[in-house]
């Protein structure tokens, strides 16, 4: 009986002889033979039979070898199937075609049966090879696909859900370098940082957990942007290697879809669009040096503040979506970018910019850099309701009198240049008073008393200026020119913590140096949506049991109080909701 355990051998060639002999001496190796007399009936047989070893001569009629070989090795995909070439020729140049075409080896005819028999152990130890290599890939790409579920899970899982907030992330491999993180601060601005590790894949994507750990954990604390861009550097610069770096955009959205602030740090331009007539309004260029390069780096050095108007939209992408190449190895380009932006229907920008790119790219799947573009829509359905804090009568359980306490912080000159005094506040607050679930509240009340105390109180600045687009310019360039040249005057925190009855409170008395203002005499705005200035002031009356001003007005002192009882559960007694 024929021993087939070494499988099927496939002999192409168009001579009998030729066919004869050879499968005499392939049987006695111990493979089951199948023949073929040209090319494209070889082609067919190996999708048909899946030969393990095939021996192709090379001139044949209605199809060659060199042709049915190429043909072959694609249909083979990752799967090896070595091939050995049958010719009488011995220049080196027919030779050098013939490996050139695909083929692994070759044997010049009139066939000796040792060197057959050698040619034949070679291709066994290679194929036994290459399904070694095959099945460690197979356990390595397993192994990567289970590690970027839990990368995204890990990074991406925590961003925000929302209709009016767009983003693709299209790796050039398993990993991505690139990478997307948004939030809402405290206070309701929206945070949106999009980035790009130098290269792709895994030893770009590594970085990424340690830039989302610190971004999510200093937005969540209410940190400035500033302070934020400082600590993903500080991180990065200590742990990326050399010539690794982090581009970054900072976009960050005020509360009041009045303003947004951006930080380019070595990425693309961001754009702001019209929201009805698709024209770009303002293109926001890289001010810095890419994060992880320079421990020193200054972001208030990066900062360009751009006016906004409902429904515009903002649109940040990486290098890789303006570097797509098609078949003629063409960049997809910042023209063809703007003018798809132009030509897309209303509302639809992100989506005619990836069927623009997709058209462009043809049957080019697979680019050689991450693709990115998020595109934000600026609604006020983007940004997370306001928590109006609520004053909750007194339960069952009283939990007694922790004891009052005082604090009181003052601010020289230019120290107000480097320190933002709310996040420290608040967290404060939030550890001596188990306060949690009224951080964005009082956040809220801190940042706005503390922003009328510097900008109106100590720096002088007019909120009527920022009626129009140019005005808004001019308005945060003042406040850029002074804030760096502030040397002088103060802003003060008191605050005070009484417990009455069944409820805590804070009083919060900020006080400026400023030259203050007729309260007595002053008209608070009338309504939040159509008010140019005070919003600030409505929303800290809306938020507290009452708003003070005092002095010549640059004292304001707010009480924001909360109950200090716990519902009773039915079952368990006493419990924290």
């Amino acid at each position: 009986m024929m021993n087939s355990s070494l499988g099927k051998a496939l002999i192409v060639d168009d001579e009998k002889t030729n066919r004869l002999i050879l499968k005499s001496l392939l049987s006695k190796q111990g493979y089951q033979t199948i023949e073929a007399i040209n090319g494209q009936e070889a082609i067919d047989l190996f999708k048909q039979e899946n030969p393990s070893i095939i021996f192709m001569d090379v001139m044949m009629p209605i199809l060659d070898g060199y042709e049915a070989t190429r043909q072959i090795k694609a249909a083979s995909a990752n799967r090896f199937v070595p091939v050995i070439f049958l010719t009488a020729m011995s220049d080196e140049e027919a030779l050098a075609q013939c490996i050139e075409a695909g083929g692994d080896d070759f044997l010049v005819k009139p066939y000796d049966k040792i060197i057959l028999q050698s040619k034949i152990r070679s291709m066994q130890r290679i194929a036994a090879l290459n399904r070694e290599v095959q099945g460690m890939y197979s356990m390595i790409h397993r192994e990567q696909e289970i590690a970027e579920s839990v990368f995204i899970n890990a990074i991406q899982s925590s961003n925000i859900q929302n209709q009016y907030l767009r983003q693709v992330v299209r790796p050039a491999g398993i990993f991505s370098g690139d990478m997307v993180l948004s939030a809402y601060s405290p206070s309701r601005d929206l945070f949106f940082l999009t980035g790009d590790f130098t290269g792709h894949g895994l030893l770009a994507a590594l970085g990424a957990m340690p830039v989302s750990e610190v971004f999510r954990a200093m937005t969540t604390k209410g940190f400035s942007p500033e302070e934020i861009l400082t600590g993903i550097n500080k991180k990065l610069k200590s742990m990326l290697p050399v010539g690794m770096f982090f581009g970054a955009q900072l976009v960050v959205v005020n509360h009041d879809l009045e303003h947004v602030r951006v930080f380019n740090a070595g990425m693309p331009d961001v754009l702001i669009v019209d929201g009805e007539t698709n024209q770009v309004k303002h293109r926001l260029k890289s001010t810095g040096l890419p994060l992880g390069v320079d421990a020193g780096i200054d972001p208030k050095e990066m900062l360009q503040y751009a006016p906004i108007d409902y429904n515009d939209k903002i649109l940040m992408y990486s290098d890789g979506l303006i570097e797509a190449r098609n078949s003629n190895d063409e960049e997809f380009g910042n023209e063809r970018l703007i003018a798809s932006i132009s030509n897309a229907p209303k509302n639809s920008i992100f989506d005619h910019i990836f069927d623009d790119i997709d058209s462009f790219c043809g049957d080019i799947t697979t680019q050689a850099d991450d693709v990115t573009l998020v595109e934000i829509t600026c609604v006020h359905d983007v940004l997370p309701e306001i928590e109006v804090h609520e004053y909750i009568k007194p339960s069952t359980l009283l939990l007694g009198d922790r004891g009052e306490w005082k604090l009181s912080l003052r601010f020289n000159g230019s120290r107000l240049r480097e320190t933002n005094p709310v996040p420290v506040l608040v967290n404060y607050l939030m550890e001596m008073e188990e306060l949690e679930a009224e951080r964005q509240s009082l956040f809220t009340v801190m940042t706005e008393l503390y922003i009328n105390a510097l900008d109106h109180g100590v720096l002088g600045l007019d909120s009527n200026l920022k009626v129009d687009p140019a005005g808004f310019e001019a308005y945060f360039q003042t406040r850029e020119s002074r804030l760096a040249n502030l040397d002088s005057g103060y802003v003060i925190f008191n605050l005070s913590v009484e417990q009455e009855s069944a409820r805590r409170s804070i009083l919060l008395r900020v006080e400026d140096s400023g030259k203050g203002f007729d309260f007595e005499n002053h008209a608070p705005p009338i309504a939040r949506e159509t008010a140019l200035s005070g919003r600030g002031i409505l929303l800290i009356q809306d938020l507290c049991e009452s708003l003070e001003y005092h002095g010549k007005g640059n004292i304001a002192i707010a009480r924001f109080s909360w109950s200090t009882t716990l519902p009773v559960c039915p079952d368990l007694g006493a419990c924290r909701i």
